[in-house]
């Protein structure tokens, strides 16, 4: 599962405890969580959760965590690996077996969709340039653009050993990338998106350069017909800047990618609780407490079999 959980679900009345509520309902077995604020709230959520769940937050901004990994199974603490916006680790399932689990929040702004929808803009090249802009400061930290982001993440020794030995420790790849998928954007859907067919580059990159599946579109590959949009559940229009009257472009930007042959994805779903939400700006009031919807793929886990 991966979780936008929108600001330590603090824009939400009681965020946490409906954090944790829909975290039950789903039962997933992993977590990956963005816009963890505090490492407090970390702790609070396990606790909640029970005592079979632990967590691992990112360290590389020690004033805000963002990336968090949470889990019912048994984290391997000398394997944990960070990247400025991600972090990974390998996890033992309770089978015994290992696989490689890595969760990612890319940089936000220079948001390709809204460019796409601005007539102004009439070159893939000036799309491209908001996702692979250079030298990108936050708080006079370097955070890097979405492209830098997933080669930073390529370059990462861990990751490399783990994307190299997938077939025999599968490894998981999820996050919130806020960008859409290379694999969307396509003439069958360019309507919807401006009339723009384009390939965006961190999904073509981590499809090409580490062999990863996006597991949401190899069971629904039909974007058309199965959108799967992740933003948003409540953004429908712009912001009070002009009075939610201009529509939100609508997308997929939350994805769980794999790699191994001993990993079958067997049901992927978007998902944000069972109730009505409300659109901005009226979502305090909301059952669900982010402005994503959450993205859950179940897989089966192919275990070899052995004649003695």
């Amino acid at each position: 599962m991966t979780f936008n959980i929108w600001k330590d679900g603090t824009q939400v009345e009681n965020g946490l405890a409906k954090i944790v509520k829909h975290i039950k309902f789903i039962n997933p077995d992993i977590v990956a969580i963005q816009e963890l604020k505090h490492q407090e709230t970390l702790e609070n959520i396990t606790n909640l959760l029970g005592s079979e769940w632990t967590g691992i937050y990112n360290t590389v901004n020690d004033t805000y965590p963002d990336n968090a990994i949470i889990t019912k199974h048994q984290i391997l603490d000398n394997t944990v690996s960070q990247v400025v916006k991600g972090i990974g680790t390998d996890i033992q399932l309770n089978t015994g077996h290992v696989i490689s689990f890595w969760g990612l929040h890319l940089y936000y702004l220079s948001y390709g969709p809204y460019a796409a929808q601005n007539k102004l803009v009439t070159k893939h090249e000036q799309l491209m340039k908001g996702e692979m802009m250079d030298g990108v400061f936050v708080d006079d930290k370097w955070v890097g653009s979405r492209v830098q982001n997933i080669e930073e993440l390529l370059s990462n020794e861990q990751f490399q050993k783990s994307i190299q030995n997938a077939d025999k420790k599968p490894v998981i790849l999820v996050g919130d990338f806020n960008c859409p998928s290379h694999l969307d954007w396509t003439e069958e859907t360019k309507d919807k998106h401006g009339g723009w067919v384009f390939e965006w580059p961190v999904t073509k990159l981590l499809t090409e350069k580490a062999n990863l599946i996006d597991s949401y579109r190899q069971i629904y590959p039909d974007p058309a017909k199965d959108p799967g949009e992740t933003w948003s559940c409540i953004q429908k229009f712009s912001g009070p800047e002009w009075s939610y009257s201009i529509p939100e472009p609508q997308d997929r930007i939350d994805f769980i990618f794999y790699k191994s042959n001993k990993l079958v994805p067997v049901h992927s779903f978007t998902y944000s609780g069972t109730e009505p939400l409300a659109h901005l700006p009226n979502a305090y009031q909301n059952d669900f407490p982010s402005d994503h919807h959450a993205v859950v793929t179940d897989f089966r886990l192919v275990i070899e079999e052995f004649k003695l």
